[in-house]
């Protein structure tokens, strides 16, 4: 297996924990449910923070 990066750090200079997951190729379970499930939360309205 490739050796994956375990953090990476945002263009705000935030370092943040990674992690890879490997996904069964089930009927019930393919890529498009993954992109739809991605699309879904990274599409989601974001709560700020009152700290910032």
């Amino acid at each position: 297996m490739a050796n994956l990066t375990k953090e990476y750090i945002d263009i705000k200079n935030v370092k943040h924990n990674v992690e890879h997951l490997i996904l069964s190729s089930h009927k019930d379970f393919g890529k498009e449910k993954v992109v739809e499930e991605l699309f879904r939360v990274l599409t989601r309205p974001r709560k700020h923070s009152s700290t910032q």
